[in-house]
């Protein structure tokens, strides 16, 4: 039976966590105090941040993670399912097991803020986002880099590690921008809010990989 106190400890850690990565995808992690932070997340301890997580940077290691792990985990899992099936793989299974476990990273009815935090901090911080890695949670993206490097044969080994550059950068920016539209309430956005919009942005990776 989980204790009251442990509860009310972990709901804190959680709603910190979310109002971080929200204040963090929209300005930047520059631009975010851990007073607004812990105000955001309705804490009165303006403190909440550093008493939880020791530093507004073992938060931002601790977002990072976070969805570098799910992502990550549904990926193997998907590439497991793929190939226990016996089935051959195609371009689009690899490219679809790099696009959809990530987005609706977050419960149901709550804002997608990931891709667009990770997408700033990234270019923003590179060393600090590759520390918070550690050159780990990237197992199932480096097994769909294989497949890729299948699919590749008509360009050489240099050209095809430029594809890839390519499609990483394409997919943060793409996907960042969907939540970001999504995240407007303002007006509607058709083009954004369709469900058949990651399928149209896996056709597109698929000819970024057969192009000649």
């Amino acid at each position: 039976m989980v204790r009251l106190h442990e509860k009310t400890e972990s709901d804190a850690v959680e709603a910190l966590k979310r109002a971080a990565m929200k204040l963090f995808a929209e300005r930047g992690v520059d631009g975010v105090t851990v007073r607004e932070i812990a105000a955001a997340a309705g804490q009165r301890n303006h403190g909440a941040v550093g008493y939880h997580f020791g530093s507004k940077a073992d938060l931002i290691r601790a977002l990072i993670v976070d969805g570098a792990k799910l992502i990550n985990d549904r990926r193997n899992a998907a590439l497991d399912a793929l190939e226990a099936s016996g089935e051959t793989l195609t371009l689009e299974d690899v490219l679809g097991i790099i696009v959809y476990p990530s987005v609706d990273l977050t419960p149901e009815g709550e804002e997608e803020c990931y891709n667009r935090f990770i997408v700033l901090f990234s270019m923003t911080h590179r060393a600090l986002f590759m520390e918070a890695l550690g050159g780990q949670w990237n197992s199932g993206f480096k097994r769909c880099l294989e497949h890729l490097r299948g699919f590749m044969g008509h360009l050489p080994r240099a050209k095809q590690t430029e594809r890839i550059v390519f499609l990483e950068s394409y997919l943060g920016s793409v996907l960042a921008a969907r939540e970001a539209r999504l995240a407007d309430t303002s007006r509607a956005h058709p083009t954004w809010s369709r469900p058949a919009i990651l399928q149209h942005l896996v056709a597109t990776m698929v000819a970024i990989v057969r192009a000649p």
